[in-house]
C-alpha cells in the first residue's frame, strides 16, 4: 500500500480488503476518474488473494452485443480448466480460486452489462471473486455511478469511489508531496484535485 497515494478513508477501506479477504464479496466494483489507482490496485489486491488472475479490458470488445459474449465464454473456459491454485506449493494456498478483473466497463451497454449477472451470481458461490472498473465524471450528465452502471449490476456490486474527496484534498496533497517532493505544489494540488495520479506519476518522472 505504501505506493499508492489514496485518501485514509479509502485506504482504511482497501486495506481491509487486504486483510480480510474471506469477508470479500463476489464481485467488487471500482469506480472514479481515469488515472487514480483503479486498475492498479485492482491487479495489486488480486495478487493477494489468488495465484490466479485474468484481465479483461471492454475496451477490446468493442463491437456492441460481442463484448459480454467474448469474456463470458473466456471466463467459463478458463472455469473449466485447473486453478494455478491447485498447484501452490508452500504455504496456505490464496483464498479465492480465481480472481477476474473487468475494466472499461462502462464502454458496455445496459443490457450488455446484465449479461454478467448469472455469472457473478454462480462463479461467486466457487470461490471466484470479480473486479469490476470503471471510469466515471461527475460533472458531465451521464457521467456518474449510477447513470454508468444498470440498476441490475449496482444492486450485486459492493462498490467503492476512488475519486479524493473535498475535503481530503489538502490531507492528500501531503502525501503527494512526500512522494513527489520536486513537483511544484501547484502541480500537485491540480492533479490531486482531479485524482489524477496516473498524470502525477508521468510528470513526476519526467522531472526525475
Amino acid at each position: 500500500m505504501k505506493d499508492f497515494i489514496f485518501s485514509r478513508e479509502l485506504e482504511t477501506e482497501l486495506q481491509f480488503f487486504l486483510d480480510n479477504p474471506t469477508k470479500l464479496p463476489g464481485s467488487l466494483c471500482f469506480y472514479g476518474n481515469p488515472g487514480n489507482g483503479k486498475t492498479t490496485f485492482a491487479k495489486y489486491l488480486s495478487s493477494k488473494v489468488s495465484q490466479d488472475v485474468r484481465y479483461f479490458d471492454c475496451n477490446g470488445y468493442k463491437v456492441e452485443g460481442t463484448a459480454s459474449n467474448s469474456i463470458l465464454k473466456s471466463i467459463n473456459k478458463s472455469c473449466r480448466t485447473l486453478s494455478l491454485n491447485t498447484f501452490f506449493e508452500g504455504g496456505e494456498p490464496k483464498p479465492f480460486d480465481r480472481v477476474f478483473i473487468i475494466d472499461e466497463f462502462h464502454n458496455l451497454s445496459s443490457q450488455t452489462q446484465d449479461s454478467f449477472k448469472i455469472a457473478i451470481e454462480e462463479l461467486s458461490k466457487r470461490d471466484i471473486l470479480f473486479i469490476f472498473i470503471l471510469n466515471t465524471d461527475s460533472s458531465i450528465k451521464n457521467g456518474t455511478y449510477k447513470k454508468r452502471v444498470s440498476s441490475a449490476m449496482q444492486s450485486r456490486f459492493y462498490a467503492t469511489h476512488f475519486d479524493v474527496k473535498e475535503n481530503q484534498v489538502e490531507e492528500v496533497c501531503e502525501i503527494a508531496k512526500q512522494k513527489h517532493p520536486h513537483l511544484p505544489d501547484s502541480l500537485i494540488h491540480q492533479l490531486v484535485s482531479d485524482s489524477n495520479f496516473r498524470q502525477l506519476n508521468i510528470q513526476s518522472n519526467m522531472l526525475n
